[in-house]
């Protein structure tokens, strides 16, 4: 099912078409609760004309962690769209575009869901910008260090595994990705996660980095 919580009629009607041709229900309504307690649609588009429209992006993320989450705009509106995804949509699009970027979209979800994205920032954002460019701590991973490395956006664990420092605090050599500990001089690969020096005994978690139409997401599944 895909919830459309929105008023507008072409966009209903888009929607209306992508989901019979992913052999899906469309439900529409004006709330969260209106699909039921037991009900969990695949997706929730949410008409960003809304006053409402990011409190209840987060809500959906929230109540309904496996859901993809759409943001439709009626008039395009940069601000609003960069609005909609730092709240956390899986997919900001026009109405116009409903019919041509959803159904791709919204199959290779269905076929993973757990493959759930977090929007770190636009390229155009971090140009001419090395080394540390993002912090997040996400529930599904914990801290997380997002390094610009030349050519190469590379993100890890961001707790040094020996005592729990902030490594993004540390020293990062740009052209080879080393990490120093700003603590006790743990050093580690930020490409590999490879430990390379003591006193920590372990490596670092790495995370994969997804480049997808000028934006970077960080892939939590």
């Amino acid at each position: 099912m895909i919830l459309a919580l929105t008023k507008d009629t072409p966009t209903l009607r888009r929607l209306a078409s992508v989901a019979a041709g992913l052999e899906l229900q469309l439900f529409q309504g004006s709330s969260l609760d209106e699909t039921g307690p037991d009900s969990v649609p695949i997706a929730v588009a949410i008409g960003l004309e809304r006053v409402d429209a990011l409190d209840l992006i987060a809500a959906a993320k929230e109540r309904w962690p496996m859901a993809m989450v759409i943001g439709v705009l009626k008039i395009p509106s940069a601000d609003l769209w960069k609005a909609a995804e730092d709240a956390g949509c899986d997919l900001v699009t026009t109405s116009g575009g409903v019919q041509r970027s959803l159904p791709a979209k919204l199959k290779a979800w269905i076929a993973n869901p757990r493959g759930r994205r977090l929007r770190l920032f636009g390229l155009a954002d971090i140009a001419g910008r090395l080394g540390v460019v993002a912090r997040i701590d996400d529930e599904a991973t914990g801290p997380v260090a997002v390094y610009h490395l030349g050519g190469d956006i590379v993100a890890v664990q961001d707790l040094c595994p020996h005592a729990g420092a902030l490594l993004s605090h540390g020293e990062v050599g740009i052209d080879d990705g080393v990490v120093t500990c700003p603590e006790h001089g743990s050093r580690f690969d930020t490409r590999s996660g490879e430990r390379l020096r003591g006193p920590a005994d372990q490596g670092l978690v790495t995370y994969t980095v997804v480049v997808d139409e000028g934006q970077a997401y960080l892939q939590l599944g």
